[in-house]
């Protein structure tokens, strides 16, 4: 596969790192002090850059990774600068080549839907979302470190699909999302796991789209956050 005309793509990454923001910020409008806490998290993000590692798996084998340098410009715009990628090799010439160029095409495609559809769930309508918190239950949870609160619901997107989201009542920051949700009435899941930096922000660590049916994963990691000059 070639990295420029798959490169696309790996904004899956990237955008699970949007949705972590804009959704759960969403989620919180109903607590003024909760949404301005994601406010000045936000805020204080855009002034680090850091490394991000995009991994693309398929049927259990590596088929590209993509190491980005991330960084907010001055107009508060996402960048990404390439700075390391690997691909598998394909066939070339003749009919394996053919099947392997339409193969190529058609994970694209499956690739690009798999981002459209982890985006909706980034990007609620308000009237979805108002649904989501009106349903939802909310319970305490006491992990090794810290208690969280878990807000969970059903029915977010599709029938059946659940969201669920655990933070930090202290802090109001959000420690992970989960999405339990169907793809061509097929199991998908999305999980994203945060992290807070020494004196700082909390950011998105790790972020996994897992498609079984496909024996699909792509799994993005955000590391080494610098305080920009």
């Amino acid at each position: 596969m070639k990295i420029n005309k798959f490169g696309r793509n790996y904004k899956i990454g990237l955008m699970l790192a949007i949705m972590s923001l804009t959704g759960v910020a969403a989620v919180a409008q109903p607590s003024k002090q909760f949404a301005q806490a994601q406010q000045e998290n936000e805020a204080k993000l855009r002034t680090y850059s850091w490394k991000s590692r995009t991994e693309i798996r398929k049927g259990g084998e590596t088929r590209s990774i993509q190491l980005n340098q991330m960084r907010y410009d001055v107009e508060g715009t996402l960048q990404q600068t390439p700075l390391s990628a690997t691909k598998a090799e394909i066939p070339t010439g003749g009919l394996r080549g053919l099947i392997a160029k339409k193969k190529k095409e058609e994970f694209v495609k499956m690739l690009d839907a798999l981002s459209v559809l982890a985006k909706s769930y980034g990007k609620l309508p308000p009237e979805k979302m108002q649904r989501f918190m009106t349903n939802a239950t909310i319970t305490s949870e006491m992990t090794s470190q810290k208690k969280l609160l878990r807000i969970q619901g059903r029915d977010v997107l599709q029938p059946g699909d659940s969201m669920t989201i655990w933070f930090d009542p202290a802090t109001h920051q959000q420690q992970k999302i989960e999405i339990q949700t169907t793809f061509e009435n097929k199991p998908l899941r999305i999980v994203s796991e945060f992290r807070d930096l020494p004196s700082g922000p909390t950011y998105l660590a790790r972020s996994l789209v897992d498609y079984p049916d496909q024996e699909l994963a792509i799994v993005t990691e955000n590391f080494e956050y610098t305080r920009k000059p």
